[in-house]
């Protein structure tokens, strides 16, 4: 790991010397998500987006959550064990309308923050690398006939990165739709978020050059099942980008993965879980996880991620923690 931050450092130099510049790659701080769960099963979490993390996931998913979901993801020792890199958000999820035609209507809002401390200036001192993204979401359901359900939603987001002098800022839009139906008695979904729909840019100011930066645009699509009279999920993603659309820059075609998950519930209380990522070129990544609930409303979830192949990137532990309760009536 202090060959990554040596780079890092290096990289965050030439910046510092004036030398910013375009780039398709703006946002990869939160790319693998967040959510101790999804963590834990691999990422193949579009088509089921049912807990405080949904509006990363699929903004559609709001629209069925009940009640109000406060919750939040912390890295314990670090991303990748190294204690400089911290990683974390909160989110606040909702129904606010109990009656009428929005009856069914989710919002919510979330906040994800990477921060990385320490980064070394050649003639001594340090400095950081601070990124954030803001959700705001909404969801609302629609009828399409006896056996299926659908759901549509959105994130506004903002992105906001200060590095050195730079401060770099832009707004862009998530899409997502999620269909929920019945074989028999087996129940399934289907899932698809379109992730900084058209690119999102982000303007730099502060610097020499004010460049713009562009956060790519992924299409992730997933299904889900649960069998075995609730006891075991599985869910399964594809993640898509294309080429750039404001820059000649190559296709970052890495950011094409493969995400398995399997969820199993002994009881109801307890859940255990693994995933698997694999990336166009092979790359493999594995995870595992837990969840509990302590007592009604509130829920605890572990996940570890194995680190790189390589070995440039250490294991990571999360640590997720949801409270919610039902509106008044339900």
């Amino acid at each position: 790991m202090r060959y990554v931050m040596l780079l890092l450092s290096l990289l965050c130099l030439s910046l510092s010397l004036s030398a910013f510049a375009e780039g398709t790659n703006e946002g990869a701080f939160v790319r693998d998500g967040i959510g101790a769960r999804a963590f834990a099963l691999g990422g193949a979490f579009v088509a089921i987006a049912d807990d405080s993390s949904a509006a990363y996931w699929n903004p559609a998913g709001l629209a069925y959550l009940d009640g109000y979901h406060l919750g939040g993801m912390y890295v314990v020792g670090g991303r990748f064990s190294d204690a400089e890199i911290k990683y974390q958000n909160l989110s606040l999820l909702a129904k606010p309308v109990q009656t009428g035609s929005y009856s069914g209507l989710g919002v919510g809002i979330t906040w994800v923050n990477h921060i990385v401390s320490g980064i070394p200036y050649s003639d001594g001192g340090t400095f950081s690398d601070n990124q954030s993204l803001f959700l705001f979401s909404a969801a609302l359901p629609f009828g399409v006939g006896e056996e299926w359900e659908m759901a549509v939603g959105t994130n506004l987001k903002y992105y906001r990165h200060t590095l050195l002098t730079g401060v770099g800022s832009g707004v862009g839009v998530d899409l997502g739709v999620l269909f929920h139906w019945n074989i028999g008695d087996t129940p399934f979904s289907l899932g698809i978020t379109s992730m900084d729909t058209l690119e999102t840019i982000v303007s730099w100011s502060g610097t020499e050059h004010n460049p713009k930066n562009y956060v790519p645009w992924i299409i992730r699509g997933g299904v889900s099942t649960v069998l075995a009279d609730g006891i075991l999920r599985l869910s399964g993603d594809v993640d898509l980008s294309g080429s750039p659309l404001h820059s000649d820059f190559p296709r970052y075609s890495h950011l094409d993965r493969v995400h398995l998950g399997i969820e199993l519930l002994p009881v109801s209380q307890f859940a255990l879980r693994g995933g698997l990522i694999v990336w166009r070129d092979g790359t493999k990544r594995l995870s595992a996880g837990m969840g509990i609930s302590i007592w009604q409303g509130l829920t605890i979830d572990y996940a570890y991620v194995k680190g790189s192949e390589d070995g440039l990137e250490g294991d990571t532990h999360i640590l997720s923690a949801e409270f919610s309760i039902s509106r008044p009536g339900e």
